[in-house]
């Protein structure tokens, strides 16, 4: 089981992800939660490492369990999902390649996605978060 914190950041009707470099599916900006770390801090940590953004009050929104993107069959990811006011414009740093904004049918025409985020995407579409 693989422990990580993402951000559901939602605009315009669609949900911001990213991609690292060593990969290539989009997911949730953030990762793993290190040693001695709450997973706010980790997410806050993440997402300024990968954004260059600050956050202004994590809130949990939901936890997801499904198959772990790209980490080998019968791997699985516990993600700890937030929604955060962002205190900056997200750019792509360190190890993201790109970041852009989806619909659920947008990530669905990706050549390769993670289970995790389909499922993210389906629970927005039934809130009337983001755009099918």
């Amino acid at each position: 089981m693989i422990t990580v914190v993402g951000l559901v950041h939602v605009e315009a009707g669609r949900l911001l992800v990213v991609r690292s470099r060593n990969k290539k599916a989009f997911y949730l900006p953030g990762g793993k939660i290190e040693a001695g770390e709450s997973p706010a801090e980790a997410l806050r940590r993440e997402v300024r490492e990968e954004l260059g953004i600050e956050l202004e009050r994590p809130s949990v929104l939901k936890r997801y369990v499904a198959p772990a993107y790209g980490e080998g069959e019968g791997a699985m990811v516990d993600m700890t999902c937030f929604t955060a006011r962002l205190l900056g414009v997200p750019k792509p740093t360190s190890e993201i390649a790109e970041l852009t904004y989806v619909t659920r049918d947008e990530y669905r025409e990706h050549a390769e996605t993670a289970p995790a985020i389909h499922e993210v995407l389906s629970d927005l579409v039934a809130s009337g978060q983001i755009r099918t």
